[in-house]
């Protein structure tokens, strides 16, 4: 299976039209339809309904754009994470003896890390 046919098929059920998503996805309407076939071929389904009016899902294609569309989203998710980049976040661990003038000192100096800046680990041993 394809994803490249997959967001083709996902835009078409959008649409409800080939020559509306050939348009929309700026490809030529054969190569669009010559990919939705290959799709259903690879899947052993019949996603859509081809009429005059348009092209309607079928039971089984309305559940195959239902997963698709999340994959879909998921792939979106990871491309813009990488593409883009997340904040680095600074990591602090320590690991102290258990008393209280440590731990409040931790705590004064853990507000003045934001957040969403950073991981802090804190654990307390026996002396």
């Amino acid at each position: 299976m394809n994803i490249l046919h997959m967001k083709y098929a996902v835009e078409v059920a959008k649409i409800g039209s080939i020559n509306k998503a050939s348009e929309f996805l700026l490809i030529a309407q054969p190569n669009l339809r010559r990919s939705i076939k290959e799709l259903e071929a690879d899947l052993r389904i019949y996603i859509f309904d081809r009429s005059a009016k348009g092209m309607t899902l079928t039971p089984e294609g309305e559940k195959f754009i239902g997963y698709a569309t999340g994959i879909l989203d998921q792939i979106n998710d990871v491309e813009k994470m990488y593409r883009y980049g997340l904040p680095k976040k600074q990591k602090f661990s320590i690991s102290v003896p258990r008393a209280s003038y440590i731990s409040n000192a931790f705590a004064r100096f853990s507000t003045f890390i934001g957040a969403d800046s950073a991981e802090i680990f804190y654990k307390e041993t026996n002396s």
